[in-house]
């Protein structure tokens, strides 16, 4: 997704406008554009919303640029304005920016919009800026002369009586803030006997500083009336005679919990990227390994009668690699890079699909109900992956309740707001479809709620689970643009909310799992391109175990050499994705070139932005993910050649 900018186009050739919106989104930018060429269009879209940025050509035949430059600055509105002309000259684009304009782009030289769309944005941002901080300390200043009580910070005043402090004055909006009395506050000892007993000590020890620094900050806890303890920032200014005697301490108390809060938000996604890039790093380096492990273990068990006793050692070698494959699928998953196929989806129906497979999981002393808003809204994602994320949550809530209980699914339409999104700092306000799993298990405790979500971290005793499976979920929610956040307390069950954007489209009808069928053959030829070599030697081996014949090599260099050498047609490329010296992606691109109409099949350990974004494969991409066994490479091959 681009950096959203809202463009105004003076332009009377849509060709030329929609040329500039190419380039914008060529530079990362994703424009809402509107293409007018009248004074009247332009007076109403200027009343109508505010702009970004605005292009216009400098000669038209009923309006021209600089008349549109007049009308914008006759509003007082400081928006940039770029002259993007086939006519104009070096003498007019002068006037042009004596009149007001920003810059002027030739329609001949159109590799300048982008360096000066993005110069004059960080311009009108920096003037923005400047604007607001003026005001806002118009703003200050104005509150400081007025001091009242509707002020957020609680304001005090201590006299200095040699190395002792003595509070004279505390401002009266500490009854609103915390509860107290300005009376009570007076006490010589109020003060540091409501002070955390875990920050006493430290914060009594470094108030004398302020003596000779004359300035100090302190972060604490503080005990309001009603008991709770809440973050203070604590800033304090030294006030001296004029022989240089300390007199007065002048301070205010500023609540600081909810940024407190968010801070551990930060340091937590924080971390969970950091364990995320390092898992999705180990994964994509595994699969190759894995793909040749199940692979030539697959051509061994074929090689062996039904009767040898060793099949049943071969058979192990797969389930073992099976089961390492799934865990590095579900690093992928919380990494955020597998492939994902999303669809427009009723949520609804997703839970309703899986309903019978849910209660077989969960057992006859757990009670599921389901509780399924009828007017949902449409979600965005892969269903497979959000079965995933519902039976692994269903699987947790199973195993929190060891002695049965109550399970319970719901599903609503949610619209977030800003304050909401203040609270939680990855939301986006909007409307989204919200997904809840609820028990009446265990609960947690605030330190496992703060790791629920991090690879292999599990309370269950060794052997009864992988610590993968709420990591999966986090990342089949990140990844599909959503969000999940978890309710608990000890003894009082588990609630985790997931919130997916919905979308105005009609769900799709999903179809059926396709029946199980023979493993499809071929007389092809197919240019197989793979650096590693057991990968290369293994998919070779397979390829041609199907009838094709295979040109093989290591590397986009050799592979040109070999096509370029290769008299007959070359029906497939079957190429990994990243490739020593040639991505796998212009190593298609320079091929197709030769050999226009050829297919490509991308085969990869982990999702590469050259074929996705953001995890999400790009239109008509055949992909094939590692690691993979005979009869899936089999089945994408002859579904790849077969394609329109």
């Amino acid at each position: 997704m681009g950096v959203p900018l809202r463009v105004l186009i003076v332009e009377d050739a849509e060709d030329d406008a929609l040329l500039l919106v190419r380039e914008l989104r060529r530079g990362g930018f994703e424009p809402a554009f509107e293409r007018i060429d009248t004074p009247e269009a332009l007076r109403a879209a200027l009343a109508r919303q505010e702009w970004d940025l605005i292009f216009a050509d400098y000669s038209m035949p009923h309006f021209s640029g600089t008349a549109a430059l007049a009308l914008v600055r006759e509003r007082g509105l400081d928006l940039p304005f770029i002259f993007v002309s086939g006519t104009i000259g070096e003498d007019t684009a002068v006037e042009a920016m004596r009149a007001g304009a920003q810059d002027y782009v030739t329609k001949s030289n159109l590799k300048r919009l982008l360096p000066a769309v993005e110069r004059e944005l960080e311009d009108a941002r920096e003037r923005r800026d400047r604007k607001r901080a003026e005001a806002a300390l118009r703003v200050t200043q104005e509150r400081l002369r007025q001091v009242t009580a509707s002020s957020t910070a609680v304001l005090y005043a201590t006299a200095v009586r040699g190395d002792a402090f003595q509070p004279t004055w505390v401002s009266e909006n500490i009854a609103r803030i915390m509860g107290y009395q300005s009376t009570e506050a007076l006490g010589p000892t109020w003060w540091p006997d409501h002070l955390h007993a875990e920050d006493r000590d430290a914060v009594l020890a470094a108030v004398p500083s302020i003596l000779s620094k004359d300035h100090a900050a302190f972060e604490y806890r503080f005990r309001h009336k009603d008991g709770s303890y809440h973050w203070i920032h604590d800033e304090a200014r030294l006030t001296r005679d004029s022989a240089g005697r300390p007199v007065e301490v002048f301070g205010s108390w500023v609540d600081i919990t909810e940024r407190k809060a968010l801070e551990m938000q930060l340091l937590q996604a924080q971390k969970m990227e950091a364990v995320g890039q390092l898992a999705g790093g180990v994964a994509h380096d595994f699969n190759n390994v894995l793909t040749a492990i199940g692979g030539y273990a697959e051509l061994v068990r074929e090689d062996l009668p039904g009767e040898d006793p060793r099949r049943h050692d071969v058979e192990e070698i797969l389930r073992a690699t099976e089961r390492a494959a799934t865990l590095t699928r579900q690093l992928l998953a919380f990494s955020r890079r597998q492939v994902l196929a999303p669809r427009v989806l009723d949520l609804n129906g997703v839970v309703a699909g899986i309903d019978n497979m849910l209660r077989r999981l969960i057992g006859a002393d757990v009670a599921l109900k389901t509780a399924l808003a009828p007017d949902l809204g449409a979600v965005r994602a892969d269903p497979g992956q959000l079965e995933q994320v519902i039976m692994n949550l269903i699987v947790n809530a199973r195993d929190a309740m060891p002695r049965g209980g109550k399970l319970t699914i719901e599903t609503a339409n949610a619209e977030l707001d800003q304050s909401y999104a203040l609270e939680h700092r990855a939301v986006a306000p909007g409307p989204y479809v919200m997904l809840a799993v609820s028990d009446t298990g265990v609960g947690m405790d605030a330190a496992t709620q703060a790791r629920v979500f991090e690879p292999f971290f599990t309370t269950k005793e060794k052997g009864k689970g992988t610590g993968l499976g709420l990591a999966t979920v986090y990342g089949i929610v990140k990844q599909s643009g959503g969000n999940i956040w978890l309710y608990s307390e000890p003894g009082r069950g588990t609630t985790f909310k997931i919130y997916l954007p919905r979308v105005d489209q009609a769900p799709e009808q999903l179809a059926a799992a396709p029946a199980a069928r023979e493993t499809p053959r071929g007389t092809e030829t197919v240019l197989l391109v793979e650096d590693d070599d057991a990968v290369r030697t293994l998919t070779r081996k397979m390829l041609a175990a199907h009838g094709y014949t295979v040109l093989a090599a290591g590397g986009g260099a050799e592979a040109l050499e070999l096509a370029a050498g290769h008299t007959g047609p070359i029906h497939l490329l079957v190429t990994d994705v990243v490739l020593p010296g040639m991505s796998g992606r212009d190593l298609a691109a320079r091929f197709r070139s030769g050999r226009p109409g050829v297919k490509v099949l991308y085969t990869s350990g982990y999702t590469d932005e050259a074929i996705v974004h953001h995890g999400i494969l790009d239109a008509g991409i055949a992909f094939l993910q590692k690691p993979f066994t005979s009869a899936t490479l089999a089945h994408k091959v002859r579904e790849t050649l077969d394609s329109d």
